[in-house]
């Protein structure tokens, strides 16, 4: 082959490869996740790169079910304009601070509409996906909906419930909106107590009271509570702390 075609050949290629290496998100893997070295023993081993982690938490992001909104509602967004806005927050805080220590502890949001509950749960389920926990977001009416449309077809209605048993930590928010019947119980039970039995733990908001869940069904209320280990936030019943509709009581 001409020598001349050669030189230009050999160019294209490390023109190929400076391009290849320009557009890595990480210089050190190379985007791979992983490098490898040689051990005192002599073979290769694969050594996860300081990147891997990252790239964890976006993947965890990406499947948690959050709008590009919701992915908005961090901890340091939320208002802290009152009292119980303050203590709400601490508490939120101190739940995620536990949780990583022990990685076993639910979280329970109550109370008043428009608070913000919703607001401190994702919160708490971005800081843990921070840490590369995973966490799935679901609407409490359209998981009844799904179970219950899947509820004819045995394959089809266990790998829909797998999608709120799996996940290591579950967000159901508005958890007993509108009036639950007792068809809803049954797949609600389904759902809890699986998720206690395996010790994977769930942050709920609810605009009920602890109470109101206990006397709807204590069992699962129990389990629930145990669930949470004491981190529960209760907002306070007061329609001027609901912030849709501060434009028109003045709240």
């Amino acid at each position: 082959m001409d020598q001349d075609l050669i030189r230009m050949l050999d160019r294209m290629k490390q023109n190929c490869k400076v391009e290849e290496e320009t557009h890595c998100d990480c210089p050190i893997c190379e985007d791979k996740g992983y490098t490898f070295q040689i051990d005192k023993d002599g073979y290769e081993v694969a050594i996860p790169c300081k990147c891997l982690s990252k790239k964890q938490s976006i993947e965890k992001m990406n499947r948690s079910g959050l709008t590009e909104v919701f992915k908005q509602k961090t901890i340091n967004s939320f208002k802290t304009d009152k009292k119980w806005q303050i203590e709400a927050k601490y508490k939120a805080k101190q739940y995620i601070e536990n949780f990583l220590e022990n990685r076993s502890s639910g979280l329970i949001l109550t109370g008043q509409p428009g608070s913000g509950k919703t607001h401190l749960g994702i919160a708490a389920m971005l800081e843990l996906i921070n840490n590369n926990v995973g966490c799935v977001y679901k609407e409490y009416l359209t998981m009844i909906t799904d179970l219950k449309q899947t509820s004819m077809d045995e394959t089809d209605y266990i790998r829909e419930l797998e999608k709120y048993t799996n996940p290591p930590v579950l967000f159901l928010d508005d958890f007993l909106k509108g009036e639950p019947t007792q068809a809803d119980l049954k797949h609600i039970y389904k759902v809890i107590n699986t998720r206690y039995l395996k010790g994977m733990p769930m942050i709920i908001s609810t605009e009920k009271s602890i109470k109101e869940i206990l006397n709807w069904d204590e069992a699962i209320g129990s389990r629930l509570i145990e669930m949470s280990q004491g981190n529960v936030i209760e907002f306070p019943r007061d329609c001027s702390n609901n912030y849709r509709l501060r434009n028109i009581i003045g709240a």
